[in-house]
């Protein structure tokens, strides 16, 4: 999911969201107040997947919500999301799916189209043949 908002800018949305002041919310997922205040602010980077994981535990984010949050995180980080990485890992034509789309070039629009297809659920398996 793409978003406007930076990592910062969305853990903060989403704690006010929550109605948790930062000193209370900083001690629910066990940080100083004044480290959590420097990662809001964007003076640290986003913390360690397992605090990660934490803050989205505590903060009752959705699917979506998660992604992204993982997303804006890693990106934060000039970094490649953990779920990504293990996708990337764990299936050999992946790599293979990312160099093609660099080397024909694919544009933006062209990807948000496959993406769509994908979705329709066109490519899925019959049930029939899931195990």
């Amino acid at each position: 999911m793409l978003n406007s908002l930076t990592f910062f800018e969305f853990l903060r949305q989403k704690r006010l969201q929550s109605k948790l002041g930062l000193r209370e919310f900083a001690k629910v997922i066990g940080m100083q107040p004044s480290n959590y205040c420097s990662i809001e602010s964007g003076s640290l980077p986003a913390p360690a997947e397992d605090k990660l994981k934490l803050i989205s535990t505590k903060l009752d984010l959705s699917t979506e919500e998660q992604r992204t949050f993982y997303d804006l995180a890693s990106q934060s980080r000039d970094d490649i999301p953990a779920d990504l990485k293990k996708l990337i890992k764990n299936n050999a034509v992946i790599p293979a799916l990312l160099r093609t789309v660099e080397d024909e070039e694919v544009g933006e629009e062209q990807l948000k189209g496959i993406v769509e297809d994908i979705k329709s659920g066109k490519y899925r398996k019959p049930q029939d043949q899931i195990l």
